[in-house]
């Protein structure tokens, strides 16, 4: 009788992989010890090991970010606005904005707040690092009377037992608005529609732009040019392509 051959046995594949590669750390970590290694001096070792190997990682794709269009925007705020919760109105509009990520938004303390200024202190945000975003003068008013409604609370947006808000129970809120109005929103959504307004509207450059927003490198500041592409560009385009007779 003739066997055929069955497909092949993934996880059987996989353990193989992972128990080389556990073997593979084991036998380095032995050379460390031996060595006598330490954090720099591993990291100098593991770097020139990369170089010597060539090893680099697989460039990953970029995807465009999913903002709200105009009408998805203002449908979402009027929703808000009628649920007449103070708390949730400031906070989703504060979302966009400063375009603070969620977890800086819930670590914002009523200390970091200079409201003459207009501008507000995140520390510790993405990659540890402090840095300072802006609001408007108009919204500096609603936070006053925010704060002086709530004299004796540390964080700007505390629970009924006097914590800070946790990143889930934020993504919760900004969902509940979102399916009352029929869009696909989360709390990143607003810090995307922020960068994208500001990049078509502002001027400021991506230098500036990089302050503000937080980003690392300038670089990722690019994705939103592809996304905010200026109403005046998108009419020169079609008025282009009107004189063309094809």
């Amino acid at each position: 009788m003739k066997l055929t051959k069955g497909p092949p046995d993934f996880e059987a594949q996989n353990g193989k992989a992972k128990s080389q590669k556990a073997r593979i750390v084991a036998d380095i970590a032995r050379i460390v010890r031996r060595e006598g290694l330490d954090y720099l001096g591993w990291r100098y070792v593991a770097k020139k090991v990369r170089q010597v190997c060539e090893l680099r990682p697989a460039k990953k794709g970029r995807k465009l970010p999913r903002v709200l269009n105009s009408d998805e925007f203002r449908r979402f705020y009027v929703a808000v606005d009628q649920a007449d919760n103070v708390q949730h109105a400031l906070m989703l509009r504060l979302l966009f904005y400063t375009a603070v990520r969620v977890s800086e938004l819930c670590k914002i303390e009523i200390a970091d707040i200079d409201l003459d200024a207009c501008k507000i202190r995140i520390n510790s945000g993405k990659g540890d690092k402090d840095r300072y975003v802006l609001f408007g003068k108009s919204f500096a008013t609603a936070l006053r009377t925010h704060i002086a409604a709530h004299p004796r609370s540390r964080w700007l947006f505390q629970t009924r037992r006097n914590g800070k808000f946790s990143t889930r129970r934020v993504q919760q809120i900004v969902k509940v608005y979102a399916l009352r109005t029929g869009v696909n929103a989360t709390p990143h959504t607003f810090r995307h529609q922020a960068i994208t307004w500001l990049t078509r509207h502002s001027g400021l450059a991506d230098a500036e732009l990089q302050l503000i927003t937080g980003h690392a490198r300038r670089e990722t500041l690019a994705i939103y040019q592809h996304v905010a592409l200026d109403g005046d560009l998108e009419a020169k385009y079609q008025q282009t392509m009107r004189n063309l007779e094809l």
